[in-house]
């Protein structure tokens, strides 16, 4: 074999060398190597010849005064100006020259272009809705004027082997840190209220009304809270004083200014309007719908009266002084607990910065967010670079098509640089036709999307300068990623190959496509594995068997004030629904608002977090909640006296055995009259908690003291809508004092599901949508194959090829990389979602079939979308076929 010289000198050579001396400087070079092997032998003339070229590449050498070249003189070597006329391709004529035939590609290539724009105004209009709720999420409370001096005291104490984090104080705590702690600039404390309170302005607006809060004086003016009338230093100064949210106070007032005015706070007490807020920014942990002075809660009666006396409830928030070390305050914070009420001593304070609140707290619910958040950032980045794959793909299919255009225009002195800018500005126009279309879906579908996947974000979000800046730059990277392989693949075709016909597929980048179309389709079985896996998830958790029978039951809200048209109310429901129907009790099943004391067990000396209810006999049968050790003479007739009636986990964790009747009490002075199986009245993320039921009287008042439910099982036969007007005709027939007020056990167990139904519905969407994408991109494919193989398929049919041997021809190519992208995508999907499974303590294990479900889906979906194609190919006359060309 001849030796020849080193590749990659030449590649270098005719890099650095001006195209019009190339030729001459490189036969000599190769003249001087052959003549070198034969003298000094082939390894030293390899050598030689890397010394040469390198000998001409000497970027500060001198510029020729001829400027002509002579060869093996260095200096005419280098990159000067040229004599013959050049035009720089960023000029206003050539800049013109490139939008021309950029928008003269898009006409002649309407197909193509649409499904280029319409794939990337898709990727782009997810990405950025996306993109703006991460945003949204990762951006709570930086408004406030002393954000980053904001801070919310916490204590973290242990029970047993709990760890139990409390955001509630006493009020004395706010008060002692004022006195004690020098670097505290100021004190906010605020409680989001104590339940449902119903308020009136007139006889006409009287409604029952929820998040009805209590703050300090300083709260307006310290979280920046912007009022519409009023005056923020005095709105909560003095008691009986009442701000209002926009919203409510147009609920109660229209459009009037109501500062001023009267409202009737839980059906007795006055309050005058002194304020009106703007609308809450939704990207903070302080909502509320209406403040209320927090020095009016001692008046306000009995109720409040011991919540403020005996409890933690106030959110205390402290803004530092400037300079002031919180590691510093957290331990003089210690040392003011000893002084006030109602604060373990035990327990450890933590101040924790007001921004990082909502995903950057103590507990499992701020992790699983940001969890949930990433998950997004990844769909939403994926379907990004599926988009921007879908026109690279398409543009590369392209090559061949646009080789002899690029030969040509190399050919009458068209620079590289010319050419790559001439892709680019294609890429940006296409890009940008997507971003415009996208920005106006957005705007579109904003509201409707932000209800249905129940998101709270506000349009000032859609305003804001820093999200412009990440949609500019999201703009400007899908342009440069989308635009730069084409522009490099296409302006490094060779003229003299290219116009004889010689583009091979490793040249128009074919291996790179199929690599691209196994990408698609991995991210979208991934996507849809992950889709099932949620959805079945989801089906688990709604269908399990609680212990507790939640179907077809109201629960029908009766206040405190109500005793004593109680018992004739609960005997007309009786009366219609029947006995067997209806029972009572002082919680609201499946909620937060579950009673829970911290109780240390006599025999293991355990600290045990025990959900406590007190309910009436009948709510056990019409509950379907089974006995394990029903209490003595339980069905001999009515309660007279109270029973304990515990759970077996809670026997369990007291370390009782046998009969629990028959031993010692599992806490002081509470025997156990009766034990039931487990039934859960939370939510499955983790298991059931020891529970305690006090079983009462009927007619025993102190169930209802603080107010209760009465439960009512309709029939699955009943037209609900006509059964509440009827339980609403019986309760207003009674002197009700609040609004008839109701909620469904199932839909209150499904709220408890609210995070993760609206990360199903965020996947199912999604997945469609990559999926769109994706057949997007493989039916261009398939239109291109078809285009440059009709005269192949013309042949083939008049040798006698079947329809079904040429669709499968066309199509088993990708239906290759189809199975491909299920190997790579099953193995990833299930560690996803085994991860995102191990936060539930009842979970479904993922099966192969879901790995099945998802290959076959896909596989159909994508054998529709080329089937149009190769079908319609295979269908032509050949002698169209042939003539094609």
């Amino acid at each position: 074999m001849t030796p020849t010289p080193p590749r990659f000198a030449d590649r270098l050579l005719r890099f650095f060398c001006d195209p019009y001396l190339l030729e001459e400087v490189q036969g000599d070079l190769h003249e001087e190597f052959a003549y070198q092997v034969q003298r000094v032998g082939e390894r030293r003339a390899r050598w030689r010849y890397w010394r040469d070229v390198l000998g001409f590449i000497r970027p500060l050498a001198g510029r020729s005064r001829t400027g002509r070249s002579q060869t093996g003189g260095s200096s005419f070597m280098k990159r000067r100006q040229r004599n013959d006329p050049s035009t720089f391709f960023l000029n206003a004529a050539m800049i013109r020259n490139y939008v021309a035939i950029a928008l003269r590609q898009l006409w002649k290539n309407q197909l193509f272009s649409l499904i280029n724009i319409t794939g990337l105004t898709v990727g782009l209009a997810v990405s950025m809705f996306i993109a703006l709720y991460v945003w949204h999420e990762f951006h709570y409370d930086r408004f406030e004027p002393f954000a980053d001096r904001t801070y919310q005291i916490v204590s973290v104490a242990k029970y047993g082997d709990q760890e139990v984090t409390f955001s509630g104080l006493h009020e004395s705590f706010g008060r002692a840190i004022q006195q004690q702690i020098p670097e505290a600039e100021a004190v906010v404390r605020f409680s989001a209220g104590l339940g449902e309170v119903v308020l009136q302005s007139d006889q006409n607006h009287r409604f029952k009304e929820s998040a009805i809060g209590f703050a300090d004086q300083s709260m307006l003016s310290v979280m920046g809270l912007r009022l519409l009338h009023g005056d923020a230093k005095t709105a909560l100064s003095e008691p009986s004083r009442m701000v209002l949210t926009r919203q409510l106070a147009e609920k109660y007032f229209g459009a009037q200014n109501p500062v001023g005015k009267t409202l009737i706070f839980d059906k007795q007490y006055p309050f005058t309007v002194s304020g009106v807020l703007d609308d809450l920014p939704t990207n903070s942990v302080i909502q509320f719908n209406g403040l209320v002075s927090l020095n009016s809660m001692p008046a306000l009666g009995a109720r409040h009266q011991d919540t403020y006396q005996r409890t933690g409830f106030l959110t205390t928030y402290l803004v530092l002084r400037q300079g002031a070390k919180v590691s510093q305050v957290e331990k003089k914070l210690d040392k003011v607990k000893v002084g006030v009420n109602f604060v373990d001593a035990s327990a450890k304070i933590f101040l924790e910065p007001l921004p990082t609140l909502h995903l950057g707290g103590h507990g499992d619910g701020a992790r699983n967010e940001r969890q949930s958040l990433y998950i997004l950032l990844t769909v939403a980045l994926v379907i990004l670079v599926l988009a921007v794959i879908n026109y690279v793909s398409l543009t590369t299919a392209r090559a061949t098509k646009r080789a002899r255009e690029v030969g040509v225009r190399k050919a009458i002195g068209g620079q590289r640089s010319e050419l790559i800018s001439q892709f680019f500005v294609e890429s940006f126009l296409t890009t940008t036709l997507a971003f415009l279309l996208s920005l106006i879906l957005l705007q579109v579908l904003f509201p409707w999307a932000n209800q249905a996947l129940d998101l709270h974000m506000d349009k000032r979000v859609l305003t804001q300068g820093p999200y412009w800046g990440v949609m500019i730059g999201l703009w400007l990277s899908c342009s440069l990623l989308s635009g730069s392989y084409p522009a490099l693949l296409l302006s490094g075709f060779r003229p003299a190959l290219v116009l004889k016909g010689n583009v091979s597929s490793r040249q128009s980048g074919a291996s790179v496509r199929r690599v691209f179309t196994t990408v698609q389709f991995t991210a979208s079985i991934g996507l849809l594995i992950c889709s099932v896996v949620l959805y079945t998830q989801m089906q688990f958790l709604r269908t399990k068997s609680l212990g507790i029978d939640r179907a077809q039951v109201v629960g029908l809200r009766i206040d405190g004030d109500m005793v004593p048209q109680f018992s004739g109310l609960r005997d007309k429901i009786r009366q219609w629904a029947g006995s067997e129907n209806v029972a009572v009790t002082n919680t609201q099943l499946f909620t937060n608002n579950i009673m829970t004391y911290f109780l240390q067990a006599e025999k293991t000396k355990k600290q045990l977090m025990v959900n406590s209810m007190t309910v009436d006999k009948p709510f056990f049968a019409m509950m379907g909640i089974r006995w394990q050790y029903p209490p003595m003479g339980w069905e001999a007739g009515p309660v007279t006296k109270e029973l304990n009636i515990y759970n077996q986990t809670l026997i369990k964790e007291a370390g009782i055995a046998d009969d629990p009747r028959q031993q010692a009490a599992p806490f002081k002075n509470e025997p156990t009259d009766g034990v039931v199986n487990d039934f859960h009245v939370r939510s499955l993320h983790g298991p059931v908690s020891p529970m305690r039921l006090t079983v009462v009287s009927d007619t025993n008042r102190t169930m209802l003291a603080d107010g209760g439910y009465i439960l009512v099982r309709l029939n699955p036969q009943t037209n609900v809508p006509q059964a509440l007007d009827h339980l609403k005709e019986l309760y207003n027939a009674h002197q009700p004092t609040s609004p008839f007020d109701y909620y469904f056990l199932d839909e209150a167990y499904n709220k408890l599901y609210a995070s993760e139904t609206r990360l199903m519905q965020l996947f199912n969407g999604f997945t469609g949508l990559t999926l769109l994408v994706a057949c997007l991109g493989l039916l261009g494919l398939m239109t291109f194959t078809v285009e440059v193989r009709t005269k192949e398929i013309g042949v083939r049919k008049v040798l006698g090829a079947s329809v079904a041997g040429i669709v499968m021809l066309l199509s088993h190519d990708f239906l290759k990389l189809i199975g491909i992208a299920l190997v790579i995508a099953s193995p990833i999907a299930w560690w996803a979602m085994n991860s995102w499974l191990q936060d539930f303590a009842y979970k479904i294990d993922i099966e192969w079939w879901v790995f099945a479900l998802a290959g076959g889906l896909t596989t159909g979906i994508a054998l529709v979308t080329v089937s149009m194609q190769s079908l319609k190919a295979a269908l032509t006359n050949p002698v169209k076929s042939l003539r094609s060309e």
